[in-house]
C-alpha cells in the first residue's frame, strides 16, 4: 500500500506505484507534457457509490448513477460519464446477468 495524501470528497480514489513516465516533446524538443502510467494497487470507494455485492458475493461495483465521474480529455476540457455499457472482451467467456 502506498498510502499517500487523498482528497476526502473523492468518491473514488487509486493508490499507484510509478510504471513509467515519459516526458512528450514538440518539434522543438521542449517537453510539453507528460505521459506517467501507474500500477493501481489499492483503491477506495466511498460507501455512498458503491454496492457491495454488485457482481456477486464479495464482488463490489462502483453505482456510475450516483458517482457521475468527470474525464479529462485535455488542455481545459472535461467530458461527463452520463452512459455505460459492457462490450465482452475476447478472450473471456461472456456471463449473462
Amino acid at each position: 500500500v502506498v498510502r499517500p495524501p487523498r482528497v476526502l470528497e473523492a468518491a473514488v480514489s487509486f493508490e499507484c506505484r510509478l510504471s513509467h513516465r515519459h516526458e512528450m516533446r514538440n518539434k522543438n524538443g521542449e517537453v510539453t507534457a507528460t505521459l506517467v502510467l501507474g500500477e493501481v494497487v489499492m483503491f477506495h470507494v466511498a460507501t455512498a457509490v458503491c454496492d457491495r455485492e454488485g457482481a456477486g458475493p464479495g464482488k463490489p461495483t462502483v453505482r456510475f448513477d450516483d458517482y457521475q465521474p468527470l474525464a479529462r480529455l485535455g488542455g481545459n476540457t472535461y467530458g461527463r460519464v452520463t452512459s455505460t455499457f459492457d462490450l465482452p472482451r475476447p478472450d473471456r467467456s461472456v456471463r449473462s446477468t
